[in-house]
């Protein structure tokens, strides 16, 4: 059985301060959507293991996956496998497998900061990468990645198989009104198609706006039935224009 719903949390004071932009949730955003799973909730913590306890068993219990961002690394900081582990009430072991490729490639050269990025909550199975000798891990529904965004999205491809369903679809239309005057046109029209999101995005306010209308559906035929009602509420508006000038 594949998730349909997921929520993403990032986990970093780097991100809350300004220091880092983030990126991995927009990387989700884009691969669930590619893979027909909505996101539903993006959620940005401290590193405060009360904290991160607090939201992620608020999230687990909501929705049905939740990948977390940022805080397995050697640091201090880096705290939520110890978070996980206190979320699912389990200890948190070094795994032996992590531990072997360790002393295979530095030998007998394992710091304490080595071993901590080893540590996994019991019973999680690793998340491997090409691009990290360090595993995430995964445990119930939730995935525990890495915040460096290029570990992230290897790890993130090599659980693509747990989210993989029907693609969402997506259409947009240029606008050159301003929202105002096809807000109320919009509204009925989206109540009309349920099945379809329909959102409108401006680009370029004053006295030449420019905007785009976005249709997503996992049904094609009804995202192109709502798309034709919105172009023709939006060709009447325009004749209504120039009929008044």
């Amino acid at each position: 059985m594949t998730h349909q719903t997921l929520a993403v949390l990032v986990i970093g004071n780097e991100v809350l301060s300004g220091r880092t932009r983030e990126a991995n949730a927009w990387l989700v955003a884009q691969k669930m959507f590619e893979h027909g799973c909505h996101l539903s909730e993006v959620v940005v913590v401290p590193d405060v293991q009360a904290e991160i306890v607090q939201s992620l068993n608020r999230l687990r219990h909501r929705h049905d996956a939740v990948i977390t961002s940022g805080g397995i690394g050697p640091t201090h900081d880096d705290i939520t496998m110890d978070a996980v582990a206190e979320a699912f009430d389990v200890p948190l072991l070094e795994h032996a497998e992590t531990m072997a490729k360790l002393h295979e490639h530095f030998g007998d050269d394992i710091n304490p900061g080595r071993r901590r990025m080893a540590r996994l909550p019991q019973d999680a199975i690793p998340i491997l990468c090409a691009e990290s000798m360090m595993p995430g891990a995964h445990i119930g529904n939730v995935y525990i990645l890495a915040g460096v965004p290029y570990i992230f999205a290897s790890q993130l491809a090599s659980v693509m198989d747990d989210f993989a369903g029907e693609p969402f679809l997506r259409e947009e239309i240029e606008v050159l009104i301003p929202e105002s005057i096809f807000a109320r046109g919009l509204a009925e029209i989206q109540a009309q198609h349920q099945h379809v999101e329909i959102g409108s995005y401006p680009g370029r306010c004053g006295l030449s706006p420019t905007g785009k209308i976005c249709f997503s559906s996992k049904n094609l035929a009804q995202l192109k039935a709502a798309k034709l009602d919105v172009l023709a509420m939006l060709e009447k508006l325009k004749q209504d224009l120039c009929n008044d000038n």
